[in-house]
């Protein structure tokens, strides 16, 4: 036995060098590089919805009888969604950090790149149904895209469009609305249009006058119209909007026998004559003693008579309300019209807030039109020296006491001493309110100045001899602005004369 371990011990001492020469040197290995994978980011979706209802791939919804298999998530609202969504979404990555997001709409072909997890968007629904897919698809700092991107769809129903009318732009009434609103052959209306779709998915605007079967279009842009050459007679507006999908909104109309904030009559009345009478003193809308004197007046001129002058009262639509259903129109081209129906236009205004100011640019026009206008402002309120219809410097206080009496003289200053006999006015009652006198601007010619106050038998409230009325020619047309009330001035019993000078007839 000893002698075999010998020899084995021998062997394998032998055979040492053949086996370390077979194996690989345990120091000198070649060792493969190690290798490591990046990891995709993944993407997640969520809403500002409660849904009460969501159905994943392999559902099936039946909507209007039709049946619907469902490949994407589906969220569906009470019954849908609308075509504005918030959608929120987000990525993560679990060996790097995400750097932006490629959006995807089911109705586009055009991927966005974006670093933004929030937006808004407003679908372009074009049939009154249709199913929009969003895919989001998450990106990380390696440019690896998520392969499984997410995606959420949005059952939408289109909404129709909402239509009112503009505030303010209507006639308003008292506690009454069984009133008549009066025009002349024409009417401005204003609307306001919306629609949660998007106010770009409005196309179309409808109105009819009187007969809804014969709709006329507008551009779904507009929110105005001019309607001219009006029948005279009553009438009725009807306006509605219509968006790309077919939905209307409701119908408006202007009246309306079921709104109590405005007037439920509309009357259109033809333009008589060539001169026009505005009436800008509510407190005379009751009786019209002052209308009636100036109507009278009118009527005595043989070249004026009846039928050649027309009458266009202007009510208070604040407190107190005074014919609110006719008080100035909401646009100046309303106000232009009703004077451009006229070549002379005589405005009155007493006590209260006149509307001049509100009136200037539509005077500034009809003046440089070539239009004769006069103005009577016997008021509190002083003149304005920024009116382009006239040039006043400045203006002060003719009787700071408030009190003109009647027997004072006012001289006229014309060109012809001759006519200036017969048209001198006298006040022949007393003037009970301050107005003011007049310092013209350097365009303006006087055409009326109190009597002196240092050769006046009386005592007057002023010194010298104050300006009360100028003339302001513009282009071709001529302005006539007086600061007391003409109504006052009677005591020579010729404001006859004194219009046919100013309206030259």
């Amino acid at each position: 036995m000893k002698m075999k371990k010998h020899i084995l011990k021998i062997i394998f001492i032998l055979s040492l060098p053949l086996l370390l020469w077979q194996c690989d040197d345990p120091f000198d290995q070649n060792i493969p590089d190690s290798k490591s994978y990046n990891l995709p980011p993944k993407t997640y979706i969520s809403l500002f919805i409660i849904p009460d209802t969501v159905l994943v791939p392999g559902d099936y919804w039946i909507n209007e009888n039709d049946t619907i298999a469902v490949t994407d998530t589906m969220v569906l609202g009470l019954d849908t969604t609308m075509s504005k969504q918030v959608v929120h979404w987000w990525g993560d990555d679990p060996d790097g950090y995400i750097i932006g997001y490629n959006l995807k709409w089911s109705y586009s072909d055009t991927t966005i790149f974006t670093t933004t997890e929030r937006d808004t968007f407003y679908l372009p629904i074009l049939t009154n149904f249709n199913i929009f897919t969003l895919t989001v698809q998450a990106m990380d700092n390696d440019s690896l895209l998520d392969p499984s991107p997410a995606r959420i769809s949005f059952p939408v129903i289109n909404s129709p469009p909402e239509i009112e009318w503009k505030l303010n732009s209507l006639p308003i009434v008292g506690s009454n609305p069984n009133v008549t609103h009066k025009s002349f052959p024409h009417h401005s209306f204003f609307w306001n249009i919306s629609d949660i779709d998007g106010r770009e998915t409005v196309t179309k605007i409808l109105y009819a006058l009187d007969d809804t079967s014969n709709w006329q279009e507008l551009s779904g842009k507009d929110d105005q119209i001019l309607i001219e050459n009006i029948s005279v007679g009553y009438h009725r507006f009807f306006i509605k909007a219509r968006d790309i999908a077919g939905a209307y909104s409701e119908t408006l109309s202007f009246p309306d026998s079921t709104d109590e904030d405005h007037p439920n009559l509309w009357y259109v009345k033809k333009p008589k004559g060539d001169i026009l009478l505005v009436n800008d003193y509510v407190g005379d809308q009751i009786y019209y003693e002052i209308q009636t004197i100036y109507e009278d007046i009118f009527k005595s001129i043989d070249e004026i008579g009846n039928d050649g002058y027309s009458v266009w009262e202007i009510g208070a639509d604040d407190v107190p309300m005074v014919n609110p259903q006719n008080a100035l129109p909401y646009s100046t081209i309303d106000i232009k019209l009703n004077l451009s129906y006229f070549s002379k236009v005589f405005w009155f205004s007493y006590l209260r807030r006149p509307h001049i100011t509100d009136a200037a640019l539509a005077f500034t026009q009809f003046v440089s039109d070539g239009g004769i206008l006069f103005i009577s402002n016997g008021n509190v309120i002083s003149p304005d020296t920024t009116w382009t219809f006239t040039e006043i410097d400045s203006t002060f206080k003719l009787n700071p006491s408030g009190r003109l009496y009647s027997g004072n003289t006012i001289y006229a200053n014309f060109d012809d001493s001759t006519e200036n006999e017969q048209l001198n006015l006298k006040t022949d009652q007393v003037i009970g309110n301050r107005v003011s006198a007049i310092i013209p601007g350097g365009n303006s010619a006087i055409r009326y100045e109190m009597e002196d106050a240092d050769t006046s038998s009386v005592t007057l409230p002023y010194e010298g001899h104050p300006t009360i009325m100028i003339e302001t020619d513009i282009s071709d047309g001529k302005m006539y602005y007086m600061s007391v009330p003409l109504h006052f001035c009677r005591g020579n019993n010729n404001l006859d004369v004194l219009f046919k000078k100013l309206f030259e007839i």
